[in-house]
């Protein structure tokens, strides 16, 4: 695929990513890179077999967290049209991600995902970075929080731990730390967008004895911000009854985190440029690589790393990463199908007294639903993005159309998820 996605790069449609700077675009240069990210999109999402959904609004959760939002959030801001824009997107996000969660799942992350989402809006955008900044403080020491949406937020947290963690207590931790780093991430975020460290400047040296502060810097960030681990729980504790043990997912948090962050960003691109939004992830990427010095692969004015080596790496990385877990949970499943319907058919029928028979048995059910869930989490994280009129993916949408028809897409998932 690497090199079947660098050719696709070289060519001269995408000349248009070859910039280091998204506030110096005019506003034709910036159609031009929608344009062509859309392009792109388009390419990466048939690579996939990526086929459209849209799922069903979940009338009771929506109900609730209006509900909790009412008595928990409204003291945190007087703006309450953003405040129902915030919600709505929290509840959306649960209903894509989780089709298989209950409604007590969706509650527990969705009033996380609420507080944090309102929270970077008033830290990054409205002030507030004083009450925020000691809060993952406050938590770990067991100090009360200041009335609002820091309370609301700890206590959301201190909920998802209490469900999460309710068979295996690392799940519940997992959750807990998501929140923290996150939080903490935010806040370091807002100071970075009035000054940034020392070593990472926009005309710094390329000194190259500076690269491993510099580079690695910008992945590091982001995969604090995006709470990845807080999301990555969820997927595979749809109930507190149902629950994939983690020993067949802990391999696979890097690859579930780079899904998470870098696919957000990248779907997130069109939206950016033509705000003209240069804090984010792509723009910190392409920075870091230029400020030591690093060449492009593509032509650019000056021979060093552009816009076009930032998305051509990231779209390789991902590409990669969805291969990796497609491999690690379907494959698996589809494999460890054949072994045990082999096994059947040498054996006859097992009796419920043979333990190796019985372990078989559930490490199969195991694998299957890991598998599913990830599909699951798969279609509907990017369906979440094309659906939500934020991200300004309408053309996109349209060209691999709507469905409300909510089942498995691809035929090996089906295949792997039947039972035995």
């Amino acid at each position: 695929m690497a090199a079947g996605l660098l050719a696709y790069f070289s060519q001269d449609s995408f000349a248009c990513f070859d910039f280091d700077d998204v506030a110096l675009l005019d506003s034709v240069q910036r159609q031009a890179v929608v344009g062509s990210t859309e392009q792109l999109l388009g390419y990466f999402l048939r690579a996939i077999d990526y086929q459209h959904i849209i799922r069903p609004k979940d009338v009771a959760f929506r109900r609730d967290l209006r509900a909790w939002a009412d008595s928990r959030l409204t003291k945190a801001t007087t703006d309450n049209a953003h405040l129902e824009t915030d919600l709505d997107t929290a509840a959306s996000c649960m209903e894509y991600y989780y089709p298989s969660a209950c409604h007590e799942s969706r509650m527990c992350t969705g009033t996380t995902t609420s507080a944090i989402v309102l929270a970077d809006d008033l830290v990054g955008h409205r002030g507030g970075l004083e009450q925020f900044d000691h809060f993952s403080q406050r938590y770990l020491r067991g100090l009360s929080q200041p009335e609002g949406l820091c309370a609301a937020f700890s206590d959301g947290i201190k909920d998802g731990d209490k469900f999460y963690g309710s068979k295996n207590p690392r799940l519940g931790s997992f959750q807990v730390l998501g929140w923290l780093a996150g939080i903490d991430a935010i806040c370091e975020e807002a100071r970075f967008a009035q000054e940034l460290p020392s070593q990472f400047v926009r005309n710094g040296s390329r000194d190259r004895r500076t690269e491993w502060s510099v580079e690695m810097m910008p992945y590091y960030l982001r995969n604090l911000a995006g709470v990845p681990n807080s999301f990555i729980v969820p997927i595979f504790k749809p109930s507190l009854d149902v629950e994939v043990p983690l020993d067949f997912w802990i391999s696979a948090i890097p690859d579930l985190s780079l899904f998470i962050c870098v696919l957000n960003d990248l779907l997130s691109f069109p939206k950016e440029v033509l705000e003209l939004e240069d804090f984010n992830y792509f723009s910190h990427v392409t920075r870091a690589r230029r400020q030591v010095g690093r060449t492009s692969l593509f032509s650019s004015n000056d021979g060093l790393w552009t816009f076009r080596d930032t998305i051509y790496e990231a779209s390789d990385q991902l590409l990669s990463c969805i291969a990796a877990l497609d491999k690690l949970f379907i494959t698996f499943a589809e494999s460890l199908s054949e072994e045990f319907e082999a096994q059947t058919e040498r054996k006859g029928l097992m009796k419920e007294t043979d333990k190796t028979s019985s372990t078989d048995r559930e490490t199969l059910e195991s694998a299957r639903l890991a598998a599913r869930y990830w599909s699951e989490f798969r279609q509907g994280f990017i369906a979440w993005h094309l659906n939500l009129p934020r991200y300004r993916l309408d053309s996109l949408r349209a060209t691999f159309g709507g469905t409300t028809n909510i089942k498995e897409m691809d035929v090996a998932v089906a295949a792997a998820t039947t039972a035995a």
